[in-house]
């Protein structure tokens, strides 16, 4: 079989990305509960020997108000101005707050089934979270429609997505995702609500209010206008309240239930000091839940978000869902009578040490929290028979609630189940398509084509090892995989599993023959050390879970390193120059030329590094400083919107700068006209000034823009496009790709926030800067096409650090995926936020292309090489260095996570880190299909 190289590397890319898939699918499992469902008839009938009266269990309160206010941090509470009545009832012992723990990730729909139905969700529900699938799990929203108890519901559509045939009711904002929504939602949930107080066959009703979330994104938790939406909370809650009243003495005497109404309140997640969430910081992860109505006790315990849903079913009279592992909140349930307390107590950790037997087995009766669970049924028993003895009652109580907590915490780390198999396999493949990639970048560059023979005999070999191993696996070790399942899906996976492993064999076969390690260490010479280390140094770093938490330090550290280290050689090489001419004493023309060359590099140079230092402290990024004040919280401060103004100014008039650098007049006229649009649009939303004048809201200005963009490409494709109709020869040219460089510019400059546009025509004068500098020192044009690749690769993770992102999901800035949309778009949000997300990769990526295209007519990589086929020879360097520089980071990180998958911080530091990469890994296929559209 004779393949081409550029097919190998594409095959090669492929199969990386289908072992990423089986990594995933094994570390991140879907669902870690059963879709089985909790019975009333279940509920316990005894307590060994004494029998129970399983009839009081019963609803609590007539009715219930879950509010959820999406973003409520706990310090929001705190602050009386913020939330005065709600605070006037807590102080005067008419509520009760309590404190919340959330588990990562911080986004709505996990945190929402983790509310109902007491499971910890899997940490892939942060991508469904843009779908919010329907939930299987038990929850109590379930159970009470069961036991025919109506529910209605008015807010965030993640709800009705997720319960669709639940609500009796509902009111959804179609919109949730839209986050310049601020106060139109959540006024036509509060008017809907208006609706409900005068109607009484409902027993829950559930508001879910997204305005404060949607403030957070877009301008912050300190933003003006978070104590002005806390306000219009806390009216709503005193309607809230002033409607319990009522309810009271319009709810039936004869009701078989009490008729007390209660309201809790709480935040599914909380908000981070830079605004948005999804990471673990404390403001993220602490949430306040306040109970109005009931005579519940006050306590400085923190609890879990998975509390809620067993204490809710409790307050209900509702099975506790099955797929539950909280505890119950005990202070909530101070109104219910201590029998029934204990037996709630009871049900609810005899629940929990069932689901234990699972982990434990025969060593159950010696663990600690079955012990305290003994002792807590012993002290029941003496209470049933000594009703009035409230000492025995309480140590009862805190005996079941020590053990229920315990029993929670354990089950929680037995919780996640990996897909070891899948993760084995899927690592197996990254490994050995690293290595072949490895291998094919120490191959010379004249060959193009390679022949290699998969044999079939070693095919059924290591299929009938497979099947063996399986059989063996699903027999004696009983190992749980859903790929060692007999399924037809399974069974086609492993025939594609092998066939995979058999040509990497033969492809190894051949490559180890092929491999020049003298070229590979030409290539590598003096300046690229430094680059070579550095690949090294930060791949394994990801080995630590704070280096990860800071990695734009590494990248901060090299390549400022490598830009001082490459301008001083050029410095240096000038300097032989110019004292060779002084000594001939001759070409007085040359060493004044030289002089002066020297002298305005050391003048970029200087106003170079000046820019990077400014660059560093314009977002911060990480962990460990991220609170610190940066220079764009700076221009972010209400006063100080005139210096916004101006900096969004400059940075359009360098953006402009930088792309008339390499485009044409008409190209730029229409630039600058999209610039100037992008200013317009700006001042039009109130986020800049026009000098104190206030612009007409004109809507068809983003339409313009768009326009203009078209134009743009229009002007370098149709050219293309007449050529190839009128089978004309077709004309060396780089219009296209420059076209679609100023486009993904523009595009980037629109969404960014307003300070940040600077960073998109910095990193386009950074790439030009050095890539001046490297072609004047590398000492051949391989040489030179290496240092370029490595360099611009850097230049993107520099610039994705400056731009504010981090390895924290919490980072992605949301508010750019709206900018110009007065509606959720699933396809336009997701490319915006993926071009704001990655624009440093991506405009590094795209000057990498144009500076290699650029030379491949006036820079051969071999001076012998025929100009036919120096594109291809790019094409091929191209591929062999990005698919290495991506997949060796990536293979040698998920090595790491997969044997440290039970280290506290895998979930809050090391998971996103892998959402991230993946995600940008399958974005690579697209930069492929460039190089490939470029280098023909």
């Amino acid at each position: 079989m004779i393949a081409r190289i550029k097919h190998i590397l594409v095959y090669l890319f492929l199969v990386f990305i289908f072992a990423l898939g089986l990594f995933c699918y094994g570390f991140f499992p879907l669902s870690f509960s059963p879709a089985t469902k909790s019975s009333i008839h279940e509920l316990p009938g005894s307590l060994d020997s004494v029998r129970l009266n399983a009839s009081s269990y019963k609803p609590r309160n007539s009715r219930a108000v879950l509010m959820v206010i999406d973003a409520l941090r706990t310090d929001f509470v705190s602050q009386k101005s913020n939330v005065p009545f709600l605070n006037q009832l807590i102080d005067d012992g008419r509520a009760c707050q309590y404190q919340l723990q959330v588990h990562p990730p911080t986004v709505t729909m996990p945190r929402i089934k983790a509310m109902t139905s007491g499971a910890i969700p899997s940490f892939l529900d942060v991508i469904l979270n843009l779908g919010s699938p329907q939930v299987t799990l038990d929850t109590f929203l379930y159970q009470m429609d069961q036991l025919q108890r109506r529910i209605v519901f008015y807010g965030d559509n993640t709800w009705t997505n997720m319960f669709p045939d639940v609500f009796s009711r509902k009111g959804e904002n179609v919109d949730s995702l839209y986050v310049n929504d601020f106060y139109e939602g959540d006024n036509n949930i509060t008017t809907k609500m208006r609706t409900e107080f005068g109607k009484f066959d409902w027993k829950l009703m559930i508001l879910h209010y997204l305005g404060l979330d949607h403030i957070g994104h877009v301008e912050g938790p300190f933003s003006e206008k978070v104590p002005g939406k806390l306000l219009e909370m806390d009216s709503v809650i005193e309607e809230i309240y002033e409607a319990m009243k009522v309810w009271v003495s319009m709810i039936s005497k004869d009701e078989k239930y009490n008729s007390k109404s209660v309201l809790v309140i709480t935040g599914d997640h909380g908000m981070r000091d830079s605004g948005g969430h999804g990471g673990s910081t404390y403001p993220e992860t602490h949430v306040p839940l306040i109970v109005v109505g009931n005579d519940c006790s006050k306590s400085e315990e923190d609890f879990l978000q998975i509390d809620v849903a067993p204490t809710f079913a409790v307050l209900m009279g509702v099975p506790i869902p099955y797929s539950s592992i909280g505890s119950l909140i005990i202070p909530i349930l101070n109104h219910v009578p201590p029998a029934d307390r204990l037996y709630a107590s009871y049900y609810n950790t005899k629940r929990l040490i069932e689901k234990s037997k699972a982990f434990y087995g025969d060593l159950l009766n010696d663990q600690e929290f079955f012990l305290q669970f003994r002792e807590a049924k012993l002290l029941h028993s003496m209470y049933l028979e000594y009703q009035d003895d409230l000492t025995i009652l309480q140590k009862a109580i805190g005996k079941y609630d020590s053990a229920s907590r315990n029993l929670s915490r354990l089950l929680i780390q037995h919780y996640i189940r990996y897909d070891i198999p899948s993760i084995v396999i899927g690592t197996m493949l990254s490994v050995l398509t690293t290595l072949l990639a490895t291998l094919l970048c120490m191959i010379p560059y004249g060959r193009e084509l390679i022949e290699f023979h998969p044999r079939l005999n070693r095919w059924m070999l290591l299929m009938a090892i497979a099947i063996l191993g399986k059989n063996y696996l699903n027999t004696f070790v009983g190992l749980e995989s859903n790929i060692l399942r007999n399924t037809f899906t399974s069974h086609v996976l492993f025939v594609v599993i092998f066939t995979i492993i058999v040509i990497h064999w033969s492809l190894l076969d051949v490559f180890f023959q092929l491999v020049c390690k003298d070229k590979v260490a030409e290539l590598w010479s003096s300046p690229g050390l430094l680059l070579l280390f550095g690949c090294i140094f930060h791949t394994l770093s990801l080995s630590s879970s704070s280096f990860i938490e800071e990695e734009h330090q590494t990248w901060y550290y090299f390549n400022n390193s490598w830009f001082l280290l490459i301008t001083l050689i050029e410095i240096r090489l000038m300097n032989c120059t110019i004292i060779h001419f002084e000594n001939e004493g001759s070409n007085e023309v040359l060493l004044s030329h030289y002089t002066r060359k020297r002298g305005e590099l050391c003048v970029s140079a200087g106003l170079f590094f000046i820019g990077h230092i400014i660059l560093r402290r314009w977002n911060q990024t990480g962990d460990k400083w991220q609170h610190i004040p940066d220079i764009g919280d700076w221009f972010g401060k209400v006063e100080n919107k005139p210096w916004l103004s101006l900096i969004l100014f400059l940075g359009l008039c360098y953006l402009m700068f930088s792309i008339l650098q390499f485009c044409g007049f008409l190209t730029g006229i229409l630039s600058m006209t999209a610039c100037l649009l992008i200013y317009y649009y700006r001042s039009m939303t109130g986020t800049v000034s026009l000098w104190n004048i206030v612009p007409p809201k004109i809507n068809s200005c983003i339409n313009i823009f768009w326009i203009n963009l078209l134009e743009i490409f229009l002007i370098a494709f149709l050219p293309k496009v007449y050529r190839a109709v009128m089978r004309r020869s077709e004309r060396k040219s780089n219009q296209v790709l420059v076209s679609v460089l100023c486009c993904t510019a523009l595009t980037s400059a629109l969404i960014h926030k307003p300070h940040n546009v600077v960073l998109v025509g910095a990193i386009m004068s950074s790439s030009r800067y050095v890539a001046k500098r490297i072609d004047r020192i590398s000492e051949s044009k391989a040489e030179n096409l290496l240092l370029k690749i490595v360099t611009h690769v850097w230049l993107g993770k520099l610039f994705y650090f400056y731009q504010g992102n981090s390895n924290n999901l919490a980072t992605v800035d949301l508010n750019a995926g709206y900018v110009g949309l007065s509606s959720f778009n699933f396809v336009r949000v997701g490319l915006f936020l993926t071009l704001n997300t990655f624009n440093g990769q991506i405009i590094s990526f795209l000057m990498l292309v144009y500076h290699l295209a650029s030379g491949v007519k006036r820079k051969p990589i071999i001076m012998s090489t025929p100009i036919e086929r120096r594109g291809p020879i790019v094409k091929q360097h191209l591929l062999k260095l990005l698919g290495l520089l991506y997949m060796a980071p990536l293979t040698f990180y998920i090595i790491v996570v997969a044997v440290m998958r039970n280290h506290i911080f895998v979930w809050t530091v090391f998971s996103p880190k892998i959402i991230y990469d993946c995600f940008y890994t399958v974005m690579v296929i697209v930069q492929f299909l460039v190089i490939n559209c470029m280098f023909k």
